[in-house]
């Protein structure tokens, strides 16, 4: 017999789920914005949606602590969606600040780095919201790797570079991917949510 807390668990994953999607689009729209093709106001709307998404998953996570006495994997499972609801908030608030910033600094430069890291990011936030969803520690590694050798590397590469010519372009550049180092940390930290959720050991 399915128990209630099994219907509010089921209700909580497809909110992250939906999360989810909008936290990619958001990606999505910064780079769209770097492009100089959109504006900063869809990437706003939907942080402010993910804001909402994750107070409603924090207040069903807290009902069901209060109504259902859960067991403890439900405990860690309602304690990782509250945090993972977060962490996928602020990617898109990162995203909103890629879109921002390049509105503020009011140039449009080109630049295969920033893209392919955005890609990059994206890939770990679909692989690591995967393994919350089906509770498996298989990207595990995959994603720890991508932020190390890619998103952290690309950004120290970019402020270096910035420092030496000190233009717009490299500015922008430098803080686009200061944003997309941050949101590819966040995506690392719902990674290791998922390894929390699955093991029952905390990663740092």
């Amino acid at each position: 017999m399915r128990r209630l807390l099994d219907l509010a668990e089921e209700r909580i994953s497809a909110m992250l789920s939906e999360a989810a999607q909008l936290a990619l689009r958001s990606i999505e729209l910064a780079v769209g914005a770097y492009r100089g093709h959109v504006g900063a106001e869809e990437s706003r709307s939907l942080a402010s949606s993910l804001h909402r998404i994750h107070d409603q998953v924090a207040e069903l996570a807290i009902e069901a602590i209060a109504r259902y006495q859960p067991a403890a994997v439900d405990l860690r499972f309602l304690r990782v969606a509250m945090e993972a609801s977060y962490d996928l908030y602020r990617i898109a608030r990162y995203s909103y600040d890629i879109s921002q910033t390049v509105g503020q600094i009011g140039v449009r430069c080109p630049s295969d780095r920033v893209e392919r890291v955005a890609g990059t990011v994206s890939d770990m936030l679909a692989k690591s919201i995967d393994m919350l969803m089906r509770r498996t520690v298989e990207h595990f590694d995959e994603i720890h790797r991508k932020d190390d050798d890619v998103v952290d590397r690309a950004y120290a590469d970019a402020l270096m570079g910035a420092l030496e010519r000190l233009d717009r372009c490299g500015l922008l550049e430098t803080l686009a991917l200061r944003f997309l180092e941050r949101a590819s940390d966040h995506a690392v930290y719902i990674a290791n949510r998922a390894y929390y959720l699955v093991t029952g050991e905390v990663k740092h």
